[in-house]
């Protein structure tokens, strides 16, 4: 039987079939890897329905062919583009099985950031990845034994490469970037009608990927026009905040930081929470509604700091409050006990108009604890210059996940019920932080009491933890984190926030700060603290502000929107062509147009 495949070697036809094939196996590992969280049920469907087979097998196909006619040897056109595509595919298989989101194109911008997250916790070896990693030697050795190097005249490589690339081009701007295709072509599972994410996965990988791309490096949405912007943008004006009300402000965002008791699902020994609780009852608080899950703080920070609807590239001098609140006299500083190189926040912190921010290598006795986090903040505001106005955005890193599934330690804050030993161990030991940490904020509070200027701190988490792999502890607690449900959405990405004030804010602003602020998505954070300090902020804020009255919650990520009290997956036509695309317009606008 090997006499003979080695005899086919010398036709060339053996040669294009055989990588055919392999590529095919290629786009088929892939999809295997792309099934993830429903396993194989979910590859059935996908070589059961022939769009999504078709879509996702072209790109390994025209890859490996493209190889072979520039190199002429079928090793190396099977060994690199398969190496890549599987690469990116484990890829795929752990973000979304850690993070609940796909990998998408746009990832990349922050490909060594991710990296490092990821290799904070510890992937479980799946038989997938064994199984990827055995086709792709398999592949490897089938191509160095079995197919022989034949000459293929210069002329016809040449004119076979083109072909493909001409081909490759017309795909993908025909079919892969029309959404259209997209939204028709996907194997039906639940959820897709709530879910970006899961209708990725519902596509598929290398299609959905292959897709993403043109909103990875397209600068100007199809939607968009530069009049309309500028009119949208004419309708409203800064306005000054008036010297008298120019109060402190202190905001600080926790890491990981959940009020996991609002679910009942725990039985506490100790009042880990009580802290918060006492705080909440003299402040206004509420919860924002994240865009994210177990990591991606970027998301709920910058779009605090900048009141943009979804997360966005800051390579470059960007409007944002930090910028306003400069031009109103303010000083602003900042700081992050984690390292400078963390999601590039050093530059992109300059480019949204700190002053000066700060991170544990700044410091001789820098740590990632609350232990130290919350004095630096205390003695950053106690050294500023008293003649100016001071706001402050601060990040914690104690309580970043994961945590230990190994051990645990006294004191025990909950009963282990029905948990098992791993899960109660990840859970003890993200309550002892918490812990910690609630009662470091109560502290810190209490410092501003009797503080004699007046000051407005904000404290807010920046998206639920991380609590194992498959979310397993959520489920032993029968928390429903399910985002094709209401509750489970809610449940999902809601993080506590409160709003204090301390005697001298109260007065200066005739505000007691003690209604309940409601719930809402992290873009509207910031307004809410100028609501209450009754500023009426830059024009964008303003633009904000009216559609916040009527739709509160913007979720990008699984492209949700809470209009009037309902979630709904598309405003109606009024809503948005009134409200919400205004506020788009002048989002966009403000990305490409700097104001300070």
């Amino acid at each position: 039987m090997i006499k003979k495949v080695l005899a086919l070697r010398e036709n060339p036809v053996f040669n294009y079939v055989m990588l055919s094939f392999l590529a095919v196996s290629v786009g088929l590992v892939s999809l295997l890897l792309g099934a993830t969280g429903i396993e194989v049920a979910l590859f059935r469907l996908y070589i059961s329905t022939p769009s999504v087979l078709l879509l996702n097998l072209l790109p390994p196909i025209a890859l490996i062919f493209l190889f072979y006619f520039i190199s002429g040897r079928a090793w190396i056109a099977y060994t690199f583009p398969s190496l890549f595509i599987i690469a990116l595919s484990i890829v795929e298989f752990y973000k979304f099985q850690m993070r609940g989101d796909p990998f998408q194109a746009s990832d990349f911008s922050y490909i060594r950031e991710t990296g490092n997250i990821l290799s904070q916790y510890s992937p479980q070896m799946h038989w997938k990845i064994y199984f990827a990693i055995a086709i792709f030697i398999i592949g490897v050795l089938f191509s160095i034994i079995f197919l022989k190097r034949i000459h293929i005249p210069v002329r016809i490589r040449i004119i076979a490469g083109v072909a493909i690339i001409a081909l490759s081009a017309l795909l993908y701007t025909y079919a892969y970037t029309s959404e259209d295709l997209y939204a028709k072509t996907k194997v039906s599972i639940p959820g897709t009608e709530w879910s970006s994410a899961r209708k990725f996965v519902a596509s598929g990988f290398m299609y959905p990927f292959i897709h993403s791309i043109k909103d990875a490096v397209s600068s100007t949405p199809e939607w968009y026009d530069e009049n309309e912007a500028r009119i949208a943008v004419g309708q409203y004006s800064d306005a000054d905040i008036p010297d008298g009300l120019k109060v402190n402000i202190i905001s600080i965002m926790l890491e990981a930081y959940s009020d996991l008791s609002v679910f009942g699902a725990l039985n506490f020994r100790e009042d880990v929470y009580g802290p918060l609780h006492r705080l909440q009852e003299e402040a206004v608080s509420g919860k924002i509604v994240t865009n994210v899950f177990g990591g991606g703080t970027i998301d709920t920070e910058r779009l605090f700091l900048t009141g943009n609807t979804r997360l966005t590239p800051y390579g470059k001098a960007t409007n944002s409050y930090v910028y306003y609140l400069r031009s109103q006299g303010y000083f602003t500083e900042g700081l992050h006990a984690g390292d400078v190189w963390f999601y590039d926040r050093r530059p992109v912190n300059a480019a949204l108009g700190f002053d000066r921010y700060y991170f544990i290598e700044d410091f001789e006795s820098g740590s990632r604890k609350d232990s130290f986090f919350f004095p630096a903040i205390m003695d950053l505001y106690m050294s500023r210059d008293f003649d100016k106005p001071y706001f402050g955005f601060h990040l914690s890193y104690q309580n970043h996940g994961a945590y230990e599934h190994w051990r645990t330690s006294e004191p025990y804050y909950i009963d282990r019920a029905d948990m098992s030993e791993e899960s109660f161990f990840i859970l003890n030991n993200y309550l002892d932080g918490i812990c910690d940490t609630t009662l470091r904020i109560e502290g810190f509070i209490n410092e501003l009491r009797e503080e004699a200027d007046p000051v407005v701190v904000v404290i807010f988490g920046d998206h639920m933890p991380w609590l194992g792999n498959d979310s397993s502890v959520y489920a032993q607690l029968g928390i429903n984190i399910d985002r094709n449900t209401a509750e489970g959405f809610y449940n999902y990405y809601s993080t506590p926030y409160l709003i204090w004030a301390n005697d001298a804010a109260k007065q200066v602003l005739g505000n007691e700060f003690s209604e309940d602020g409601g719930d809402f998505s992290p873009c509207f954070l910031m307004g809410e603290v100028f609501r209450l300090c009754a500023w009426e902020g830059e024009g964008y804020m303003q633009a904000l502000s009216e559609l916040k009255a009527t739709v509160d919650i913007i979720n990008p990520a699984i492209g949700l929107f809470r209009e009037n009290g309902e979630l709904k997956s598309e405003l109606t036509p009024e809503i948005r062509a009134e409200l919400y695309m205004k506020v788009r317009l002048i989002e966009h606008y403000r990305l490409n147009n700097f104001f300070y």
